[in-house]
């Protein structure tokens, strides 16, 4: 089996390097294309088209990186993190950063697709972005769910009890492992308890012990120091949690109470580590691995990244709404600063470096930005206020990690030309610092 491996944001159309080209021949008929997309819950986006123009191959994609096959079992390809030849985004460093925000836990939907109905594909430990990205999510949630205490809660358990009924007596085994031997007194109970040795929290014990040992793997080609600090302090909590019995079986007929929406989204993230190394720890230790097809959204993910890097700037409460819903539509951020509000949004292209803005993003959030929702929202008159300012947050690698303005003096945007009141701001992405040349996706790197 052979993976074709190319980086994201190719332009429309690009011609394939002859070398790749050659194994995708084979398995597509000239003037057909392959579509590959992420099914989000109102629409599909796509993520790859692959076409034939006669011995050309010529690819697309957008904003998303991942694993998918050509032709099961024989050919793939991967999407890998890296806008042009110099550099590679660090995407675990984005999330990392980005879940510092705590509201960010409520936008975690719709940022990665698993599909575990097609079979999946042998690939080194190294290239594994699938794993570290798990990974990063779940400590960052559990970290969060052990600050304020793990849950309690009631569960049935049973027990063989000495001179002592408890609950219900279970016939059956009473006899079987009581009466049978002469044990007259005691009996074989189900009783509820309530304690912290719940289904839900085994099951978070055993995908710490998953990323216990898979983070072990991951140091020896990156520096995870935090996540690493974080199983230290998480680790404690779960002393008195049984890992008994969490076999496959026990872990998909477990269910989530749903009242408690990030416990629950916490646990299927926790399912998903361990269904993804097929619930056997000792598969994650391999030089290669399998791995379910899979797609991670960039841009989702940069503009979690952005809304944290706002967040620092603007702390004060409702100066910065991510994802308002205003008729119908969701504007990225509203922020509410300097005397004048602003539409921002993100938009994860490199390209605004050097250009103004695509008309289709300028449409976009201009749209936005003359919305009446948004106009009440900040409490202007329709009739009377100037047209609500707009900014495009992109990523700009000679920018700062961070951004430079503060709250108090608004700041000199980049106007775009030919637009009223519309701005640009750049900011750096966390990249990949390579070592080597010419490894297969990922090199041993640090940060």
């Amino acid at each position: 089996m052979n993976i074709i491996r190319i980086r994201e944001q190719i332009l429309e159309d690009s011609i394939l390097k002859k070398e790749n080209s050659e194994y995708i021949l084979p398995f597509i008929k000239d003037g057909e294309q392959f579509d590959y997309s992420f099914a989000k819950v109102k629409e599909k986006e796509y993520c790859l088209k692959i076409k034939r123009e006669g011995d050309e191959i010529r690819v697309t994609n957008s904003y998303f990186v991942g694993l998918d096959w050509i032709a099961e079992r024989q050919l793939a390809v991967q999407v890998f993190p890296k806008m042009n030849n110099d550099y590679e985004i660090d995407y675990v460093k984005m999330l990392e950063d980005a879940l510092c925000a705590s509201e960010n836990y409520e936008h975690l939907n719709n940022l990665i697709a698993i599909d575990f109905k097609k079979a999946s594909i042998k690939i080194k430990q190294r290239q594994d972005i699938l794993g570290i990205f798990l990974i990063t999510e779940y400590l960052n949630m559990l970290y969060r769910i052990v600050k304020r205490g793990l849950r309690k809660s009631f569960y049935l358990q049973e027990n063989n009890l000495k001179n002592k009924v408890k609950g219900h007596t279970l016939v059956g085994k009473t006899v079987a492992k009581n009466l049978s031997k002469g044990k007259i007194a005691d009996n074989y109970c189900s009783f509820q308890v309530y304690d912290i040795d719940t289904p839900e929290n085994r099951i978070l014990k055993r995908a710490l012990r998953f990323c216990v040992h898979l983070l072990a793997l991951y140091s020896q080609s990156g520096n995870f120091v935090q996540l690493t600090n974080m199983i230290r302090y998480i680790t404690p909590y779960f002393d008195k949690v049984s890992d008994c019995f969490v076999n496959e079986r026990y872990i998909n007929e477990a269910k989530s109470n749903p009242i408690y929406r990030e416990y629950a989204n916490t646990v299927e993230i926790a399912k998903l580590i361990m269904r993804r190394y097929g619930y056997n720890i000792t598969l994650a230790g391999k030089e290669e691995i399998n791995t379910p097809p899979y797609w991670i959204d960039m841009s989702k993910l940069f503009e979690l990244y952005v809304y944290q890097h706002l967040k620092k700037v603007f702390s004060e409460k409702g100066e910065v709404r991510y994802h308002a819903k205003v008729h119908y539509q969701e504007p990225d951020f509203l922020l509410k600063a300097w005397g004048e509000p602003y539409i921002v949004d993100a938009k994860y292209k490199p390209r605004y470096k050097s250009i103004g803005v695509y008309k289709d993003d300028a449409r976009e959030v201009g749209g936005y930005a003359r919305l009446s929702g948004v106009y009440a929202h900040f409490g202007l008159d329709e009739e009377t206020t100037l047209p609500i300012k707009c900014l495009v947050i992109y990523p700009d690698q000679d920018k700062k990690e961070y951004f430079t303005f503060n709250r108090s003096e608004e700041p000199l945007f980049d106007k775009v030309k030919g637009y009223v009141r519309f701005y640009k701001q750049g900011i750096r992405l966390p990249v990949i610092t390579l070592l080597q040349e010419n490894e297969d996706v990922f090199p041993n790197y640090r940060r």
